[in-house]
Formats: structure tokens, sequence, C-alpha cells
């Protein structure tokens, strides 16, 4: 036999071997052990992150330049986050395998997202754990990394939403748990959501849906979605305005226009402690904003077996500490009782629409004992509470709430016409007949808003009417609060408050001889202040007042003078 033929008959020996090895092993295994066998073969199939957890993302998650390939090459961040913080993580999954923690930790990475479980992208779509989930979050914490942990979602309901965060809510039980919970939103080709066509509406209820469920566990919830989602499938705004968002957008400079408070930039990362590609994350922390989220008010530990002494909950401000009165038609200024064993102040707002209070500040003095809610509507009801907390474990743990305090907005307001022949119509809108033209810097009331007009009370022909004002020909603008004080005996010192968009002030002092003020000085800054009155005569009294003004088209528009103030040189 030739050396040739010698060679095939080995080789066919061999392949002889191999096709019967398995058939026997498999003689050998039980009816159960098959079936769970075929069930983890299902499971593993059924896994919506066997695409893009594997590093073969869809063309959505790319830039227009293609994915970034290496850690950190070429980042450049949005410049909204120029002074932020700016801390590096990464999100793991099975597919990632066994992991280094403490060298990842060493690797500079300062936190992960761990996934859990995932709801298959199957018609069934059963939920299922991540074989790798409990020791990813016990060793990343157990390493110094801060551990937040998701689900990879397939809901195509509100209700599926809810149970899909009660599964990853029951995964985290008894691990420490100091970052976000996070609902993983994307499309598997062919899958059920994929294939499910959701209007945009739908799909932005469920996100909000889990984030709600989320919240009430005492959580912070975390929505991550590619920029095509966000852009196209999500009402991206509505989500950002109530809860951070996670971008995913593989490339070295994201041009997304939304708020996002973490960036995925790569599949394709490297890091010490980990075989192969990671995805790489950054998280932007706001100057002055703790590198902290909300978790449950309880002990947590790696596991119930080794959870740490429960740690006391602060004091909740007394009965009737938190008040409030309007501060003019759009904020809300909110007084409260300083708790001295606080470290800081969660306020939270009423949410009509999702019917529960939401977090709308944490102020981190607790030395502190107001907050001015700004950009609130015209004539509107507000409820407020506010819990005190402090830093256990490294964790944040919650007061109970305060009592509740209702302010109502200011139901006018008023404003300067800002040009010439601006029509009031008896309707919002310009088909509507006119009721009347107003010359440039005419006050108006205002006591509504209709889309982008502005309803006004106003007088025509002696009768009390109701008319529409295009919102672009008003100009909102302050009085200054004005105090005066003598200096000496040829000076008076005037100071003011500032008034936001001001582009200066105009002093006047009253002249008792013509009974009538003049006009002694214009400032032309809108962040000044003050100003000295000097060359007055000694032991005479002088009366001020002052008005700020805003330059709109090349036209001074003036606000109302403030109230008149005294003072007597020495």
């Amino acid at each position: 036999m030739s050396r040739k033929y010698r060679m095939t008959a080995v080789l066919l020996v061999i392949c002889l071997c191999i096709s019967v090895v398995p058939e026997r092993v498999y003689a050998q295994e039980s009816e159960t052990e098959k079936e769970q066998t075929q069930e983890a073969l299902a499971a593993e199939d059924d896994d919506p992150g066997k695409g893009r957890l594997r590093g073969k993302a869809p063309a959505e998650f790319y830039g227009t330049g293609g994915g970034v390939r290496a850690m950190a090459t070429g980042i450049r961040h949005n410049s909204k986050f120029a002074g932020y913080k700016i801390a590096e993580g990464i999100d793991v999954s099975k597919y990632n395998r066994t992991i280094n923690w403490a060298a990842v930790k060493r690797a500079g990475i300062d936190f992960a997202f761990v996934r859990t479980c995932y709801r298959g992208y199957g018609k069934a779509g059963n939920l299922a754990d991540d074989p790798y989930a409990a020791a990813n979050l016990k060793n990343a914490a157990a390493a110094g990394v801060k551990v937040g942990a998701y689900i990879f979602s397939q809901a195509i309901t509100v209700k599926e939403a809810q149970e899909e965060a009660d599964y990853l809510l029951n995964s985290v039980k008894g691990y420490k748990i100091t970052m976000p919970l996070v609902f993983d939103f994307e499309y598997f080709e062919g899958g059920r959501l994929h294939t499910a066509k959701l209007s945009k509406r739908v799909k932005t209820d469920i996100c909000l849906a889990f984030c709600e469920r989320v919240k009430a566990a005492g959580y912070t919830p975390l929505v991550y979605a590619n920029k095509s989602m966000l852009t196209s499938d999500l009402y991206a705004s509505e989500i950002s305005s109530k809860y951070p968002v996670w971008l995913a957008h593989y490339i070295s400079s994201s041009d997304y226009k939304g708020d996002y408070s973490f960036w995925q930039y790569t599949e394709h990362g490297s890091v010490s402690g980990i075989s192969g590609n990671v995805d790489m994350n950054f998280w932007y922390v706001k100057p002055g904003d703790p590198m902290s989220f909300d978790v449950p008010g309880e002990a947590v530990g790696t596991r119930p077996s080794d959870a740490r002494p429960i740690v006391t909950e602060p004091a909740a401000p007394s009965a009737a500490a938190l008040s409030g009165k309007a501060a003019s038609y759009d904020s809300v200024n909110l007084t409260w009782k300083k708790v001295p064993e606080a470290a800081g102040y969660v306020i939270y707002r009423y949410n009509s629409s999702s019917k529960s209070y939401e977090k709308i500040k944490t102020i981190n003095n607790a030395d502190t004992n107001s907050y001015t809610d700004k950009g609130r509507s015209l004539g509107t009801t507000y409820k407020y509470r506010i819990k005190t907390y402090k830093k256990a474990e490294g964790g944040t743990v919650y007061s109970k709430a305060s009592n509740t305090v209702s302010v109502k907005t200011a139901s006018t307001m008023t404003g300067k016409t800002n040009g010439s022949g601006v029509a009031v119509r008896k309707g919002p809108s310009v088909l509507k007949g006119k009721l009347k033209t107003l010359n440039i810097n005419t006050g108006v009331t205002i006591t509504g808003t209709s889309g982008s007009w502005y309803r006004i009370s106003l007088k025509v022909g002696g009768n009390k009417r109701t008319g529409y004002v295009k919102k672009t020909y008003v100009t909102i603008i302050r009085k200054p609060v004005l105090a005066v004080s003598s200096v000496s005996s040829n000076k008076i010192k005037l100071t003011w408050n500032k008034i936001s968009g001001a582009s200066g002030y105009e002093i006047q002092r009253y002249n008792s001889l013509r009974k009538e003020y003049t006009t002694i000085k214009t400032i032309k800054n809108g962040s000044t202040v003050s100003y000295t009155n000097s060359g007055l005569s000694k032991k005479t009294t002088y009366k001020y007042r002052i008005r700020s003004y805003k330059t709109v088209r090349g036209k001074k528009i003036y606000s109302y003078y403030c109230t008149a103030k005294s003072a007597r040189t020495k």
C-alpha cells in the first residue's frame, strides 16, 4: 500500500472513532440529563445577547466612521460634559467568561454593569438567568468595583416590562448593588421585539413601566439603548427627563443630541483580567453631584449569610418641617428644618402622570435648608416631599418622607411687548380677528398660554377682554429688588439682585423740585448689581428706583420699576 493510501486509511479510522465515542457517552446519560442538556441548548439559542454581546453588533450601533476598536483611542467627549467627573467602566455577561476582577480594578475600571438575566427572543419570551451573574456580582464588589445589573429585554408589553423589572430585582437580592439597575432595550433581528412592530408610544411606555417598578423598589433605574433607538424609536426626552439614559454609540465622538449619563463607546475594548473583547463605557458625573445612586435603605452584603449589620436610617424631617411658597409665576421656594445627623437632603415632586413622587434634586450639604424649584407652569399646584440621607457601608440610606406641602404658582405674570404694532387676536391664531394693536414696551398681564401664544387680559373700549399675543412679541423680564444705604456725607450706595437675562439696568432718582424721577445712570452690564451715587448734599434724603432691561432686536424692553427706596446721607 502506498504512503498516500495508508494515510487515507488512518484518517478514516480516526473519523470512525470520533463518530462512535459521543454516541456511547450519550447512551450513558439519564433521561433527566438529556432533558437538561436540551434545555440548556434551547436557552442558549434563545439568548438575544448571542449577537451583540459576542461582538456582532447591528449596524445601528455604529457611527458613520465605524466602530471604535481600541480603548480610549481618539475619544472626544461632548462639550456639554466639560468640567464633569468621568469614570470608566465595563459591562459583562456570560460571553466574557471567568473574570479576574482584582486585575480589572487595578486596570482603572471604576464600575461594571453585570447581566444577571434576559428574556428569550423567541415567541414564548421565557425569562432566564445568566450563569456567570452570581460570580460577577460577588467578585466585582469584593474587588472594590461599583456594581450595577441589567436585564437584556425583549418585552413587548408594559406588563412584560414590569415582569422583567421584578425578575431583575429578584436576581440582585443579597448582593451589594451601588449602581443603577438597567433596562437593556434593543432589537435582536427577527426576535419578538423586532417583529412586534410596536409604536413609539408603546415602546416608550414599556421603558417607563420598567423604571417606575425599579424606582418603587428603592433603586435607580437606567435605560440602555443605541442612538438609533433613542432617536427614532423612543420619546427619549420623556425618559431622560425622569431617569438617566445609557447611550450606546460606537464612535470616537458621539453626535447624539439628547441627554445621557453613560456612554458605551465600543464593544471591542481590552481590559486586564478579561479574555477577549469587552464593552467599554464612560459615566459622566455633574460637578457637585455625588458618585452614587439610590439603593434601598437596608443593609446589603455579597450574600444574605454575609449581610452586614443593619444601618439605622437617618431621622426624617419632623412633622410640618417642610414649607413652601410661590416665588413667582414659574418657581416655588421650599424651606425646611436642618437635621444634624443627615449628610444631605433629597427633594421629590409629585408627577400626576405617573402618580408618584419623583426626585428632582439631591442636596449634598446638611447645612442647606432651602431650594427653589424653577421652570414651573403658570397658576399650577405642585406637591413636594423631602427625605434626609446618610452614607453607610458604601451605599446611601434614606429616611422616611416628610410631610407633603402643596404650592400654587402665581396665576398671572407680566411682560412687555418687544415690537411695534403687535396684534392682539381674539384667539390663538393669526386667522382670528384682531382686538387691538399694542406699541413697543406696552405692559401686558399674562393669564395663561396656548401653544405659541400668550393669553392676556386687556381692556378694549373700556371693557375687559381676553386676547392672544404671539410669545415671540412679549418679553418676560423681572424687576429688581432694591436696597439703598448711606456711605458718607455725599454718597449713597444702591444694590439689587441680578435679573436673569437682563442686558442692563436703568437707575432713577426723585427730583423733589420738579416732582418727578429722572434717570441718573444706565448700567450696560446685566451682571452688575451695585452703583454708588456720589456728589450729594450731606444730611439729605434721596429716593431711588430701578428697572432692568433686555435688548431685543436692537430695542430696550424694560421691566416695571421696583418699589422706591430712600436713604439719608451722613
